[in-house]
């Protein structure tokens, strides 16, 4: 009877010890998704801010253009040419003017000549130094490549030419932004190591005497003196 209850007891200690560990876990996986929705908020927040007007203004300017090449002539290379050059300039029209607001506020103490110099310079590091290098290859190359090439393997669809767009400005676009974004980073350069962010050096600590008294270091007291 003893050896039944003390097996019984044993299985309880283990069955509480696996609850224990499965609401660890599922307490785990629960911060962690809840840390990974803030993380996409924040994004999502940060880029609607940045670009969300502009993207905008550029997808509508973007489908005017294609449809401009394409209705005109039948002709999809013109229809991307036309939609990456319509999209170049409702996109960085509206990028243009916020940087330009941005740059006069953030240098509103100054005057003259340094306030210009500083707001060109604001503008630069903040938002076009960035773009521009995303764009060197998305307008010559990528974004007409992928409106025509995506538009053109779509044409026998019914809808296909504008389905085909839709997807060419999709795949143009997560190219830009990740290009835009790893220029961005380098630019940013290295984030401080948070170990060392307002922290001051701590004091050594005191040491401990590692030799019997003899006078033969500076304020040693003599072992064993009168």
């Amino acid at each position: 009877m003893n050896v039944q209850t003390a097996m019984g007891c044993g299985d309880a200690v283990r069955g509480d010890a696996v609850r224990g560990e499965a609401a660890r876990g599922e307490a785990a996986r629960g911060t962690a998704g809840r840390g990974t929705v803030a993380r996409a908020g924040r994004w999502w927040r940060a880029w609607r801010a940045r670009f969300g007007l502009a993207e905008v203004c550029g997808t509508v300017a973007a489908v005017a253009g294609f449809a401009a090449g394409y209705l005109n002539g039948g002709s999809l290379l013109a229809a991307g040419g036309l939609a990456t050059l319509g999209e170049f300039i409702g996109f960085y029209g509206c990028v243009g003017a916020k940087t330009a607001l941005a740059a006069r506020r953030a240098t509103a103490h100054l005057a003259g000549a340094r306030r210009v110099s500083a707001g060109v310079w604001h503008a630069i590091t903040q938002q076009l130094a960035s773009c521009a290098v995303a764009e060197a290859l998305d307008f010559i190359l990528i974004r007409p490549g992928c409106l025509a090439g995506a538009a053109w393997l779509l044409l026998p669809l019914p809808g296909g030419v504008w389905l085909g767009m839709v997807i060419g400005k999709a795949v143009a676009d997560v190219a830009w932004y990740g290009a835009e974004a790893s220029v961005r980073r380098g630019l940013a350069g290295p984030a401080p190591e948070p170990a060392r962010i307002g922290r001051t050096p701590a004091p050594p600590p005191p040491h401990a005497a590692r030799w019997a008294g003899d006078g033969s270091h500076p304020g040693e007291p003599v072992a064993g003196g009168l």
